[in-house]
C-alpha cells in the first residue's frame, strides 16, 4: 500500500528500480526493496526471494551483450507501479526481444515488497542457444 508514499515518490522508485535493473546494479536494487521482498513469475507460478532474482539478473548481464529494457509504459497503481518494457540484447542464440511486465507492490516506507514478473518465456530461448 502506498497511501503515505505518494505518486511522485513511487514513480521515482520505479525509475530508480528500472535504472538499477538496466545497469545490473544489485546494491541499488537491494536499496529499492524491503529485505524480505519476493518476485513471482508468471511462467512457473513460483515465488523467489529478491536475492535469487538478483542472481538471475546478474547472470543475464553476463550472458547478454547490449542488454536493455526499452520502456513501453511506467504507471502508478494504488499499491505501487507497473513497468512494461521490452528486454533486448544480443545472446548466444541470436537477438533477444522479450516483452515484460512487472507489477510492483510498494511498502508504506517506499520500497518494493513484491514484484510480479510477466515474461514471454518463448522469446528467451535465444539465451540458451
Amino acid at each position: 500500500m502506498v497511501a503515505s508514499t505518494g505518486t511522485d515518490q513511487v514513480m521515482a522508485l520505479a525509475a530508480t528500480y528500472a535504472a538499477a535493473t538496466r545497469a545490473g546494479d544489485i546494491d541499488a536494487l537491494r536499496a529499492c526493496c524491503e529485505p524480505d521482498a519476493v518476485v513471482w513469475h508468471n511462467y512457473n507460478a513460483v515465488e523467489v526471494s529478491m536475492e535469487q532474482a538478483n542472481k538471475t539478473l546478474a547472470w543475464l548481464h553476463r550472458k547478454v551483450t547490449d542488454l536493455d529494457w526499452r520502456d513501453v509504459a511506467v504507471l502508478p497503481t494504488p499499491s505501487g507501479f507497473v513497468w512494461q518494457a521490452v528486454m533486448t540484447g544480443k545472446a548466444a542464440g541470436g537477438a533477444l526481444e522479450a516483452h515484460t511486465c512487472m507489477v510492483a507492490t510498494v511498502s508504506l516506507a517506499g520500497r518494493v515488497t513484491r514484484l510480479e514478473e510477466y515474461l514471454d518465456l518463448g522469446a528467451t530461448s535465444v539465451l540458451h542457444g
